[in-house]
């Protein structure tokens, strides 16, 4: 298909989609009729095209979404009735931490980590699709390992976990040179900026008094 015919479908096939739309995702929507290469290139030059208008298109969850720019989030708040801010508790952000950066481990290997029971946390990352189970480890009891989703990466802004944080970058953070992010979310999702999952803050305020009651392992696939 020519590049001329395939841009403008493309163009509205991001601001049609509610996720990121890979150059993968293309191929099988166009049938093979482009190759990936050129899907691929079609979206960075769009990507730049879009450096100059209202709307912009971020490269985030391995693929390319159509987003509002953050200089119009009050109005998008004020519009939608938004909270302004959006945070995780300090409890889901460090469980959300071990599990990106240790991925797939178990429920009962984060608690020995954190050094406290996290059933009600992982519950609620798991309800919120942030995390998911990532098949069950082959030790005594079969225990159900997670690991972080797509949402994850579009919650925080990432292509994929390479671009997490590293030591290096914590170690900088720590001795004054970057400023820390104090846990605030970020949404590229167009339809839902800043936060689909609004009552997250509240659902997380009550992990530290969930117990062993609640079976993380009933959460979504």
């Amino acid at each position: 298909m020519d590049r001329n015919e395939l841009k403008p479908i493309i163009e509205n096939l991001l601001l049609a989609s509610d996720q990121p739309v890979s150059a993968d995702l293309l191929y099988k929507t166009f049938q093979g009729r482009s190759s990936k290469e050129d899907l691929l290139a079609v979206l960075k030059e769009l990507q730049e095209d879009y450096q100059s208008k209202n709307l912009h298109i971020v490269e985030v969850a391995d693929g390319f979404q159509l987003c509002t720019r953050p200089e119009y989030s009050d109005w998008i708040r004020k519009l939608l009735k938004l909270d302004k801010s959006f945070k995780l508790s300090r409890a889901a952000l460090d469980t959300l931490a071990i599990i990106a950066y240790k991925q797939p481990l178990t429920r009962a290997e984060v608690d020995e980590i954190r050094g406290v029971d996290s059933s009600g946390v992982v519950r609620t990352l798991l309800e919120k699709k942030i995390i998911c189970p990532a098949g069950r480890k082959n030790v005594p009891g079969k225990p159900m390992m997670f690991r972080t989703t797509q949402k994850f990466l579009e919650y925080f802004g990432l292509r994929d976990l390479s671009e997490m944080p590293t030591l290096e970058d914590f170690n900088e953070e720590l001795e004054g040179e970057v400023e820390p992010e104090q846990g605030e979310l970020t949404f590229n999702n167009k339809d839902d900026l800043p936060a689909a999952d609004t009552d997250l803050a509240e659902d997380t305020v009550r992990e530290e008094a969930s117990t062993g009651a609640h079976d993380p392992e009933r959460g979504n696939a």
